[in-house]
């Protein structure tokens, strides 16, 4: 096969992430609003982070954000604190009832992955797992 008929890698990587989309995000319900939904799931691996750092990483307006960011605090899923070093800025970070519901999704993620799995062979299984942590690594490498 020649270099112009090989799927470009990016290509690959989109093709991947759309077969998840259809075969998980699309199945599986959202507990709240996406955008809501998004900000938690930054938060979650993130100690705190201002207004304005998640509305660059989610692609929202801050002024949207803002809205957002009130809607969770007022559900409990988030607080908002001033910055111990600079008072001027507010850091927003996850309650445990934020974490909470990420980690009751993720399961439901987790029990359908499962059941899927189950039309494979042990091997197969085995293999995608290999596969899997080898994926992660390298995307995670090329991010650091």
């Amino acid at each position: 096969m020649e270099a112009q008929d090989k799927p470009r890698l990016s290509q690959q990587f989109v093709e991947i992430m759309v077969l998840l989309h259809n075969n998980f995000g699309r199945q599986t319900q959202v507990p709240l609003p996406l955008n809501q939904f998004g900000v938690l799931c930054t938060l979650m691996d993130t100690a705190g982070m201002t207004i304005t750092d998640i509305s660059r990483q989610l692609n929202i307006s801050k002024q949207q954000m803002t809205n957002i960011i009130d809607k969770l605090v007022c559900a409990d899923y988030v607080s908002k604190e001033p910055d111990a070093k600079d008072r001027r800025r507010i850091v927003i970070t996850i309650n445990p009832k934020g974490q909470k519901l990420l980690e009751d999704h993720m399961e439901l993620f987790r029990q359908r992955f499962d059941h899927h799995a189950q039309n494979l062979t042990e091997n197969e299984r085995q293999e995608l797992a290999q596969i899997l942590r080898r994926y992660y690594d390298l995307i995670n490498k090329m991010f650091t």
